[in-house]
């Protein structure tokens, strides 16, 4: 599923990147605060969403080079919440949204 720009509204989000940033190059772009990110591929799929606790958002992003989480990465979006049970309860919600097919279950 393509990123619903709606979501860059929802109420429990207090920041978000302007616009989908080049991954990997434009990792050091995130903030080092709580919040979720997304890998979206060459054609625009959302296709890993994941959470940073403990406000270190770019520090998870930067974690998952390499990884079955980024296969197929061009690109990324972050959003800054407020706290880890926020950025746990958005998580969860996106993926029941987005299915993105690098998320394993259970994880």
């Amino acid at each position: 599923m393509k990123f619903d720009y709606s979501d860059k509204n929802d109420k429990r989000v207090v920041e978000t990147s302007p616009y989908s940033l080049d991954y990997p190059t434009d990792v050091d772009k995130a903030p080092d605060k709580a919040g979720v990110y997304m890998f979206i591929d060459k054609d625009d799929e959302v296709i890993y969403v994941g959470k940073a606790s403990g406000g270190r958002l770019r520090d998870e992003i930067k974690g998952k080079r390499n990884t079955s989480a980024d296969s197929g990465a061009k690109k990324y979006r972050w959003f800054r919440t407020n706290s880890d049970e926020v950025s746990k309860d958005l998580e969860a919600d996106w993926i029941k949204k987005y299915q993105p097919r690098n998320n394993v279950l259970g994880k």
